[in-house]
């Protein structure tokens, strides 16, 4: 018998999506898997879920930590100071942008070795649930990517912009850019931040489902 370490399918670590009214972890029914039978289809699940899974809950929080980046950015030009808060900004999402890309390449890894884990089974119901595990996290993850080099891009331009030279009064823009939809000036609208997020929260929610129901169907000892 094997502890079927799917702690992230198990512990109240599921981020909501970022809307208003979203239930909160503490308020979701938690499952729980308790023991499974070791074969190499539920030591792959298992391993190879956590190992990718765990990594894009860490991302989910870095990702609320930029979040409020960009909500200071958005209004740093309403305080006087608003060129040391500027560079505030600017350092922590480089750092934050550091920690999401070194994580890419390693989840990524881990959603394909899940999804070859469908060939460890002759049963094809078991083989098609790991194969739609591995899909909503990759899901997930191409959003979480797509972020990620979003918020490089962002952190690089901010390198070169010119906030001695800034006009406060205008926001930061150029006169030019006064024009523009008021979208185009709201960096979570231009970056389709909120938007991204849910899909991240939702395709996180159901890869943990069906990887839950196939631990449970495929995993567990047959009473």
């Amino acid at each position: 018998m094997l502890i079927l370490n799917l702690f992230a399918a198990v512990l109240a670590v599921m981020l909501p999506p970022p809307t208003a009214g979203a239930t909160t972890p503490s308020e979701r029914q938690l499952k729980t898997i308790i023991t499974v039978i070791s074969t190499p289809y539920c030591n792959s699940l298992a391993n190879h879920f956590n190992a990718a899974f765990v990594p894009m809950l860490a991302n989910d929080r870095t990702l609320d930590a930029s979040s409020v980046q960009l909500d200071n950015l958005d209004t740093l030009f309403n305080e006087p100071n608003y060129e040391q808060r500027f560079l505030a900004v600017r350092d922590k999402l480089g750092r934050q942008v550091t920690v999401l890309m070194n994580s890419l390449d390693e989840i990524q890894h881990e959603i394909n070795q899940l999804r070859d884990g469908s060939r460890l089974t002759t049963d094809p119901q078991a083989a098609a649930q790991v194969h739609q595990a591995a899909q909503e996290l990759q899901t997930a993850y191409d959003k979480q990517r797509q972020l990620s080099i979003d918020l490089q891009g962002m952190y690089q331009a901010m390198l070169s912009y010119p906030i001695q030279r800034v006009h406060p009064a205008l926001g930061g823009f150029s006169r030019a850019e006064m024009a523009l939809p008021a979208d185009a000036k709201d960096v979570k609208s231009y970056l389709k931040f909120n938007s991204q997020r849910n899909t991240i929260a939702t395709s996180e929610e159901k890869a943990v489902d069906i990887a839950y129901t196939a631990a449970q169907t495929n995993c567990t000892p047959k009473k």
